[in-house]
């Protein structure tokens, strides 16, 4: 597990919580992320914020701790993975 933030996140020490903007050509493709973010927020037990609009999704993870730890970065590596960002 990585014990840094991946590269893109805008990470904020109080409240502890990560930020990043996913943009997407299109309406098919946010939805096809969201839909993708969904299945993965209920496999692993995160379920960040969102903010949407028709191509582009901001991610907010606060953390679950005191502070954001290898759990969080693990899951926003999956998100940039699910994004084609990673």
């Amino acid at each position: 597990m990585s014990e840094h933030p991946p590269a893109g996140w805008q990470v904020q020490a109080r409240p502890p919580v990560m930020t990043r903007r996913f943009e997407f050509p299109d309406y098919a493709a946010t939805r096809a992320f969201l839909d993708g973010l969904a299945r993965l927020s209920e496999t692993t037990g995160h379920y960040p914020d969102l903010n949407f609009a028709k191509t582009h999704v901001s991610v907010t993870l606060a953390a679950r701790d005191t502070a954001l730890g290898a759990d969080e970065y693990a899951f926003a590596d999956q998100v940039d993975a699910l994004a084609g960002k990673g």
